[in-house]
C-alpha cells in the first residue's frame, strides 16, 4: 500500500519561531545550512522532536481515526542514532518510555521508512531523537500509515475567514494560502476553498482571486454575519464543502495545521464524523503560551478555558494537553479555528446575529458539539492580554448572553441577569459610570427583543459604546501620584464598621462631603475590585499596569445618583418583563438561524 501523509516534520524558518525553536525541537547543535537544503546536526549532539509542532499524538490519532499503523520517514545523511520514544504522564511526573534505536552510517541522502512499534494505551505521545556522529544531514521528514483508499473519506475543507480592514494580517495570510496550498501539487490543494468574507469591502478582488480563492464584499454584521456568510458560500459553492473552517482574520498562521486538520478528516472514525475541530488560541504576545483549545461557560455567567495556561516550549505541557481534561458543561469551541462539518453548518442551522461575541459559544451548545483537539493544530491571536474593553465585555457579552440563553434555551442553570446587576453595582461604587451605563444597555436592548437583533445595526452600536470606553492616558500624565505597577491587583482587609458605612452610603453616594478623603488611591482598571483602596474616597486612579496607562475616576454624586435610580428602574423592568420577553425570542429561533432570514440581513 501507498504510504499516505499525516503530517510533516517542520523547522523554525521563519524569524518570528527562532525565539521559540523549543516548540519545534528541543536541544542545541542544529543549524540550517547556507543554500537552506538541509538542517545538520552537530557532532555527539541531540535533537529531540517530541515538541509541540513535531510529536505525534498517537493516542489520539489511534481514538479518532481509522490508522491501526505509524511510520516516522526521515531522508538524512551521514552517522547518526535515532531513538524513537513514548511520553505519557503517571499521575503527576512525566514519564518516557524508549521504543526503538539504531545506528545509521548513509554515504548518500537515503529516506528512512522506521516502523513505531505497537504501543500500549497509557503512551500519549510520539517523538523522535537524533543524535549526529558525523556529517549528519536532516533533509525532511512526516508521519504516515499504510491504509487501504477504501477507508479514506472524501473531503472538500473550505475556510471562511472573516476580515474588516486588517490587511496587515489577511494579505500575509492569503499568500501563504496560495504558496503552500493552492500552489501546491499536493492532493489536498485539488480540495481546498477559501472564502474571504470582506466585511470592510476593502479587498481588492481582481488582485486576490484566484481558483478556489474568493473575495466576498459584505455589509460589516461583524463576526456572526461574516462566519454566517462563510457558511452559505462553503454550501453553495460548485462542489458543496464538506466541512467548513471558521477563522478570525488577525491571527497567525502556520499551513501545516490546515494540513494536518485535513488529513484528520479524511481518516476520522464515522462514529466521530460529526464532531468539531478546535484548534487552540496561543498567545500572540508570547507566542509558546496557549491561551485555549476548548472553552466552558462557567457557573457566575463568565466565559474561560477549560485548560489551564499551558506553556508548550515544555515537554510536559506537550504531553499534559493530550491527556483526558475533566469535562465541564456547557464546553464551547472558539471560530479563531474552527473546523465544522456541513451536514451541521447547513441552511437551517445558521449563527445568531449576534455581530460579536457569544455566537460560537451559543453555536456549541445549540447543536450540543462534541470536540476534537490536537497539538500543533492552532493559531496566534493577538490582542487578548494586554486590553480590557468594555463595549465588548460589559455591553456585548452581557447583551448576547442573555439573548442566546432566551433564544437557544443554553445555560439555563447560569443566572447571567445577577451577574449583571453585581457588575453595575461594583461600577457605580468605583465611579466608572460610563461602564455602569454599559451594562443597563445590555439589559435595555435584550428587553427590546428578537427585532432589535434582525436589524444589521451592529456597526452603528458598537461605535456608540465603543465612545462609553474609558479614555487610558500615560502613566506620566499622573506623576503627582505614586503607583506601584506590582500592587496595582490588591487590597486590604475591611472592618465591619468599614463594610457597615461602605453599603448604607453606597461609598459615599449617600453621605457628607466632610467624610470622603480627597487624596487619590489607585485601582486596577479592569475586572479586579478593591473596595478597601476605594473606601469614601473622591479620586480613584484606574490604572493598566500591562500598558503603564490611567484614568482619573471622580465621585459624582449628581451623575452617581441618577444612574442609581436608572439601575433601580432597569432591573425592575427586566423582573417584570422578562417571561415575555423570553418567549418572543424563543419564537424566533428557527427564523434567526435561517437562510431566509441571512440573506435578508446580508443583502445577498
Amino acid at each position: 500500500m501507498k504510504l499516505t501523509k499525516l503530517q510533516n516534520i517542520i523547522f523554525p524558518t521563519q524569524k518570528r519561531f527562532i525565539p521559540h525553536t523549543k516548540m519545534f525541537y528541543f536541544g542545541e547543535g542544529m543549524e540550517q545550512s547556507a543554500n537552506k537544503e538541509y538542517w545538520g546536526i552537530a557532532e555527539y549532539h541531540t535533537v529531540d522532536f517530541a515538541a509541540y509542532f513535531n510529536s505525534f499524538s498517537i493516542k489520539k490519532w489511534l481514538k479518532y481515526t481509522e490508522i491501526d499503523n505509524v511510520k516516522i520517514c526521515l531522508t538524512m545523511k551521514g552517522e547518526f542514532k535515532i531513538r524513537i520514544s513514548g511520553y505519557y504522564m503517571n499521575r503527576g511526573p512525566l514519564q518516557e518510555e524508549v521504543l526503538w534505536e539504531d545506528n545509521f552510517s548513509l554515504q548518500e541522502k537515503k529516506e528512512l521508512i522506521l516502523n513505531i512499534p505497537e504501543v500500549s494505551e497509557k503512551i500519549t505521545i510520539i517523538g523522535f531523537q537524533i543524535v549526529g556522529y558525523k556529517e549528519c544531514c536532516l533533509y525532511g521528514g512526516y508521519y504516515a500509515t499504510e491504509i487501504e483508499e477504501k477507508k479514506k473519506k472524501e473531503v472538500r475543507l473550505a475556510l471562511a475567514t472573516t476580515t474588516f480592514k486588517k490587511e496587515n494580517f489577511i494579505l500575509p495570510n492569503i499568500q501563504l494560502l496560495k504558496d503552500e496550498i493552492l500552489n501546491s501539487t499536493e492532493e489536498m490543494a485539488k480540495n481546498f476553498y477559501v472564502h474571504v468574507i470582506d466585511n470592510g469591502r476593502t479587498l481588492k478582488k481582481e488582485e486576490l482571486e484566484c481558483d478556489h480563492l474568493w473575495i466576498h464584499p459584505n455589509p460589516n454584521t461583524g463576526g456572526s454575519g461574516g462566519f454566517a456568510r462563510g457558511m452559505i458560500e462553503a454550501y453553495h459553492q460548485e462542489k458543496r464543502a464538506t466541512h467548513v473552517l471558521l477563522m478570525d482574520d488577525d491571527v497567525i498562521i502556520l499551513p501545516e495545521s490546515l494540513k494536518r486538520t485535513y488529513q484528520l478528516l479524511r481518516l476520522l472514525k464515522d462514529e466521530y464524523a460529526d464532531y468539531f475541530i478546535s484548534g487552540a488560541m496561543l498567545f500572540y504576545e508570547h507566542m509558546n503560551e496557549q491561551h485555549e483549545d476548548i472553552g466552558y461557560v462557567h457557573d457566575d455567567g463568565s466565559y474561560g478555558p477549560l485548560k489551564r495556561r499551558l506553556d508548550m516550549e515544555r515537554l510536559d505541557a506537550v504531553v499534559r494537553n493530550e491527556e483526558p481534561w475533566p469535562k465541564r458543561k456547557n464546553q464551547y469551541a472558539g471560530w479563531w479555528y474552527c473546523c465544522i462539518p456541513v451536514s451541521t453548518a447547513n441552511m437551517k442551522n445558521l449563527p445568531l446575529p449576534m455581530f460579536v461575541r457569544g455566537d460560537d459559544v451559543e453555536y456549541s451548545l445549540r447543536n450540543q458539539a462534541k470536540f476534537i483537539t490536537m497539538n500543533s493544530i492552532c493559531v496566534w491571536h493577538m490582542g487578548f492580554t494586554l486590553k480590557f474593553n468594555a463595549a465588548m465585555e460589559l455591553y456585548q457579552v452581557h447583551r448576547n448572553s442573555l439573548a442566546i440563553q432566551a433564544i437557544s434555551g443554553i445555560c439555563q442553570d447560569i443566572d447571567f441577569v445577577e451577574r449583571i446587576r453585581k457588575f453595575t453595582r461594583v461600577e457605580l461604587l468605583r465611579f466608572n459610570y460610563n461602564s455602569a451605563e454599559l451594562l443597563m444597555d445590555a439589559i435595555d436592548d435584550y428587553l427590546k427583543g428578537p427585532e432589535f437583533f434582525e436589524i444589521p445595526d451592529g456597526e452603528r452600536i458598537m461605535k456608540e459604546k465603543g465612545a462609553k470606553n474609558e479614555k487610558m492616558e500615560p502613566l506620566s500624565k499622573f506623576k503627582q501620584i505614586s503607583v506601584d505597577l506590582d500592587a496595582v491587583y490588591g487590597d486590604g482587609e475591611r472592618g465591619k464598621l468599614e463594610k457597615l458605612i461602605y453599603r448604607l452610603t453606597f461609598n459615599g453616594l449617600f453621605c457628607p462631603d466632610f467624610m470622603i478623603k480627597k487624596e487619590p488611591v489607585v485601582i486596577a482598571y479592569d475586572w479586579f475590585y478593591a473596595p478597601h483602596r476605594q473606601y469614601l474616597r473622591k479620586n480613584l486612579l484606574a490604572v493598566n499596569p500591562h500598558m503603564q496607562t490611567g484614568a482619573m475616576r471622580t465621585l459624582d454624586k449628581k451623575r452617581g445618583r441618577e444612574l442609581f435610580k436608572r439601575y433601580r428602574k432597569t432591573f425592575g423592568e427586566f423582573e417584570q418583563n422578562q417571561k415575555t420577553v423570553k418567549k418572543k425570542y424563543q419564537e424566533k429561533k428557527e427564523y434567526l438561524t435561517s437562510y431566509e432570514f441571512w440573506k435578508k440581513y446580508l443583502g445577498l
